[in-house]
């Protein structure tokens, strides 16, 4: 029989299982006839101005409608166009059947969301379609009595439906850590309110979506504008965000629709601020930055409408907006490779081609919680750098710390996109440090100084024991030099690791004391290594990266000068023992320093004192820029180098430190033969919370089996579910028990194993990566008490496919609960685990903070020999993972 693993069924019915609603829905209601239409996106008066404005357009985009095609591609936008505003009668006639059709598929896709825990944007598509084509349907006069009656309680159905406290409500367990799936599910209850206003209901589900709605705008940025998701799925909560606020501005249905909020503002100038110029690969627009889970070549329509709604409330910030609307090619979706509902077929109309473009000023910027971005000015030739970093880090890879580079215009220096991952491994995909700092992909770089003047930039950010400074000698000409020093210093902890610059480039040459970046365009960038003394990169063309072995504590510094292919190369020379470079280009003569520590420098008549800065030698004439104080101040408490957003529902799981990883040496089991191994204190996973009932399991074996017995304090047993190999028993009250008999934390390729008994007796047995599967011989008996129910297990040596273990031999092993209370219950039923991992997801994932079973002698008592036995076994895993060959791996081969 074909089998698979629960953990991860597990965690989603925990997490975002629903039940049917229970209140009964009004579906028909007085006054729902009065209600001016349309309403949503657009009024009555911005059809009429609409059709006065762009007459040609209107009747060019009318002419394209065939309903034939249904919505696909624009099919949508065609089908408004020429129903709303060219009042074509097929159109409309199409428009109303598609209205309802796309309303039922819509109710279809949110009761599944209810029923197996899908996310909301399941039911995006069909939900931004079905709302979109209402509002135009019930503006018709072609529409019937009975057809407006059927239209009307769909939406009202939908309203219950997204208004559920089952429907991914923020902070319950259902929603998880998914901001943009949570500002989704309360955009849809905002968009319904805004939609039937006269509803009894109405009022109750817009205050409702728009309290957490403000508390997201409020609460997901940090003070600058910097979003808490990657530009991608933060254009996905933006566009919630903007199309719950313009129907809500316009539903009448609240005081203040926050339209105009100056977040909302914020967050689109950060979107803009870090978006890159035009870019040849690109048709020549520009984008939004691949940093995290963003696709490449990402465009938004996001600031074409924001410079529309803005225009007469902010005619400068319009201006702009227009300007980068125009710089990313008209785009006309919000992104891309996703679905996007909110503002679906309104979107041609929210944007004014007429409105006057103006080139923004925008200048170097810190997100204290999000990154950091350097930059000259802002066009076809500025140069820039951003660095990822900061707790706002949801759907990033494991890449806090990594830089990306544009110079002179060209994008020289890049990230990860969503589509094509350079390496499985994250920490070797991005221009950073590698592990072992880096091992934790939940700590992130914490942003500690940021100044910026009109000829020096500066910023450094700690990561465990990393270090990043990063200083921007630049001018206001961008075809002068503008360049950049980077300084990575790392502990002796940190050491040895591997530095990684990842580069668009069409050749990479060496050279003495660095090399040379080949630019796929017009620009090239010299790479010149000032420290350690002897540098040797590593250049792996075929991957488009270099890379330097470090082999202990202490800094590399990097001067990284983009230029144009026409001009020479700089002339740099290493002063200060690597602290700084003396650069020399037909400008003049540039000493910029950057260290960890304060220091003191003197060279003829340049003098230096600090830690980071830059002295020009221009025609004879110093100019100095030392940044001095500038600390970047944490926008919330808490842990700074830990991802963790301002968020009243379940954190990011806890993944080990590196130094921590190996062993874990507190859940251990000695086995003597003689008395029984105990474990208990079991934790609720994933909120570590004591469980309803307690679980005690004891231990031990025998030279043919390994012998279990657990008991659980249960006041009411469910057990529904029958049948060996049953992949729906966690529906009753049952036990897991979690083996790795080849202790190797996976390295060599170990196969776990997963025996799941039910309080009825029946058993379901995975090994991992196994199609079938089963502990030949199992022997299992279950009983009920007053107090709960008990089971012993006996696992056969050689029904597991082992051989009987040495004293000394070490397995891995981890104990859970599912504890069901009376009923099957997704909401209440709890999941208790022996390990407090903190986590459940798919529990053979987590092997690597089991715990251990040690096979003693017969009888024998002393810890000492046990904890040895449990060393041995280790030392080799421990030794891949910290020697000097295993870490320099990947810079070696």
């Amino acid at each position: 029989m074909r089998k698979r693993c629960l953990g991860a069924l597990l965690l989603s019915l925990l997490l975002i299982g629903g039940r049917l609603l229970s209140e009964e829905m009004i579906l028909s209601w007085k006054g729902s006839d009065k209600v001016s239409r349309p309403r949503l996106y657009l009024t009555v008066e911005d059809v009429e101005r609409i059709k006065k404005t762009r007459a040609a357009f209107l009747k060019e985009s009318a002419a394209k409608f065939n309903h034939h095609v249904g919505l696909e591609g624009n099919g949508m936008d065609r089908m408004v166009v020429a129903a709303l505003f060219a009042e074509n009668p097929a159109a409309q006639k199409s428009l109303v059947v598609e209205t309802i059709s796309t309303l039922k598929m819509a109710i279809s896709g949110i009761e599944a969301t209810l029923k197996w825990g899908h996310g909301p944007h399941k039911a995006a598509r069909r939900f931004g379609e079905a709302v979109g084509l209402a509002d135009v349907a019930l503006s018709l006069k072609i529409l019937t009595p009975e057809d407006r009656k059927t239209i009307l309680g769909l939406i009202a159905r939908i309203g219950y439906l997204t208004n559920d406290p089952n429907y991914w409500e923020v902070g319950s367990k259902k929603a998880g850590y998914l901001p943009n799936m949570t500002s989704s599910a309360y955009g849809y209850r905002a968009t319904i309110a805004a939609l039937i206003p006269s509803h009894p209901m109405a009022r109750k589900w817009m205050d409702t979506a728009m309290k957490e709605i403000r508390r997201e705008l409020d609460e997901w940025m940090d003070s600058a504008g910097g979003m808490v998701e990657c530009p991608h799925y933060s254009m996905v909560i933006f566009d919630q965000w903007l199309g719950a606020c313009l129907a809500a501005h316009n539903s009448g249905l609240v005081e203040d629709g926050f339209l105009y909020d100056e977040q909302l503002r914020k967050a689109i100038l950060w979107f803009a601020n870090i978006s890159t110029p035009r870019d040849p690969r690109n048709m020549d627009f520009g984008r939004l930055p691949t940093f995290g889970h963003t696709y490449a070549h990402e465009r938004t329509c996001a600031f074409g409408i924001m410079a529309h709604l803005w225009k007469d409330k902010d005619p400068k910030f319009a201006s702009q907006m227009q300007w980068m609307h125009l710089q990313q090619g008209s785009f006309m979706s919000p992104g891309i490779l996703s679905y996007y509902p909110a503002l679906k077929g309104y979107r041609p109309y929210l944007v004014d081609p007429d409105l006057k473009p103006k080139k923004p000023e925008w200048k170097s910027t810190c997100y204290p919680e999000t990154g950091v971005l350097l930059r000259n000015t802002v066009g076809d030739r500025e140069t820039s750098l951003y660095m990822i970093a900061g707790r706002n880090h949801s759907h990033y890879f494991n890449d806090s710390g990594s830089i990306v580079i544009w110079g002179k215009g060209r994008e020289l220096c890049h990230d990860d996109d969503y589509q094509k991952r350079r390496n499985k491994d994250s920490r070797a995909a991005h221009s950073m440090i590698d592990k072992p700092v880096t091992y934790n992909e939940e700590r992130v770089m914490a942003l500690k100084e940021f100044k910026s003047t009109s000829d020096f930039d500066y910023t450094s950010g700690v990561r465990r024991g990393w270090k990043r400074q990063v200083g921007f000698v630049k001018d206001k000409d961008p075809m002068a030099p503008n360049y950049f020093m980077v300084t990575d210093t790392v502990d002796k902890k940190s050491a040895p690791t591997i530095w990684r610059l990842f580069l668009l480039a069409k050749e990479i040459v060496s050279h003495k004391g660095g090399v040379t970046v080949i630019g796929k365009d017009d620009v090239d960038m010299d790479v010149f290594f000032l420290r350690p003394g002897k540098v040797a990169p590593k250049i792996k063309l075929d991957k488009e990266h270099i890379s330097v072995a470090i082999h202990e504590a202490g800094s590399l510094s990097a001067i990284l000068y983009p230029r144009l292919k026409t001009e020479k190369p700089p002339k740099v020379m290493s002063i200060a023992g690597g602290k700084g470079a003396k650069v020399v280009t037909s400008a003049g003569a540039d000493y910029v320093f950057l260290d960890p520590e304060p220091f003191s420098f003197e060279q003829g008549d340049v003098t230096f004192e600090g830690r980071a800065g830059v002295v020009k030698v221009r025609n004879g004439k110093q100019v100095k820029s030392i940044p001095g104080e500038c600390e970047v101040k944490p926008d919330w408490p808490g842990d700074r180098q830990l991802r963790m957003i301002r968020w009243p529902g379940l954190q990011y799981p806890r993944f080990p430190d590196y130094d921590d990883l190996q062993p874990n040496p507190g859940n251990v089991l000695v086995l003597n033969q003689e008395t029984p191994a105990k474990a208990g204190d079991f934790k609720v996973v994933p909120s570590l919370e004591e469980p309803m009932g307690t679980t005690e399991v004891t231990v031990n074996w025998t030279e043919n089996a390994l012998d279990l017995n657990f008991i659980c304090e249960d006041s009411g047993l469910v057990t529904g579910e029958k049948g060996h190999d049953n992949i729906k028993l966690w529906r009753n009250d049952c036990i897991y028990i979690w083996l790795e008999p080849e202790h190797d934390h996976g390295l060599d390729g170990s196969k776990k194993i997963m025996i799941q008994v039910a309080a009825n007796g029946f058993c379901h047995d995975v090994q991992q990566d196994e199609k079938d599967y089963d502990v030949k011989a199992i022997k299992i008996k279950t009983t009920r008490s007053k107090t709960g129910w008990a089971v012993q297990v006996s696992l056969p040596f050689k029904g597991l496919g082992m051989k009987t273990p040495k004293p000394g031999d070490v397995w891995g092993i981890n104990f859970s609960r599912m504890d069901q209370p009376g009923k099957l219950d997704m909401d209440l039923m709890q999941n208790s685990s022996w390990v407090s991992i903190g986590y459940v997801g798919d529990l053979f994932e987590t092997g690597d903070l089991w715990g251990h079973l040690i096979f003693a002698d017969k009888g024998a008592t002393d810890s000492v020999s046990a904890r040895k036995a449990m060393d041995a076994t280790h030392r080799k895993i421990i030794d891949r993972y910290y020697s000097k060959e295993y870490l320099l791996k990947a810079h070696l081969e």
